[in-house]
């Protein structure tokens, strides 16, 4: 079991989302494997192929930078490829992130 479990270690927070999805098949073999990628993504296997790689690039950004730091970087770039301020406030206020999160990145967002 140690051999199995350093190997789900090595594949991070995807490897987790994998074993969670796998679990909530109900199968076993390569029929939970198929199952679990459909069910992790859209488009199938290769949406859930997809949506692993994608966790595992965001929560090593995570990781390395914080939450905050990516959320404001997030914001900054939207303003600078060109959306309005107001059009990125609705889309703040509609997130369903914390009444705080939310002031935070619109004050951070006004300062722009």
């Amino acid at each position: 079991m140690d051999k199995i479990v350093d190997k789900i270690v090595g594949m991070g927070v995807p490897g987790l989302m994998f074993i969670v999805a796998m679990s909530m098949t109900g199968l076993s073999g390569a029929a939970a494997i198929t199952a679990a990628l459909a069910l992790l993504g859209p488009g199938g296997m290769i949406g859930g192929v997809i949506t692993l790689l994608a966790a595992g690039a965001i929560s090593s950004a995570l990781s390395e930078y914080g939450f905050d730091a990516i959320f404001r970087a997030v914001i900054r770039k939207l303003y600078a490829k060109g959306e309005s301020k107001q059009t990125i406030k609705d889309k703040i206020n509609k997130g369903p992130w914390s009444s705080k999160l939310k002031a935070k990145a619109i004050a951070d967002l006004n300062s722009l």
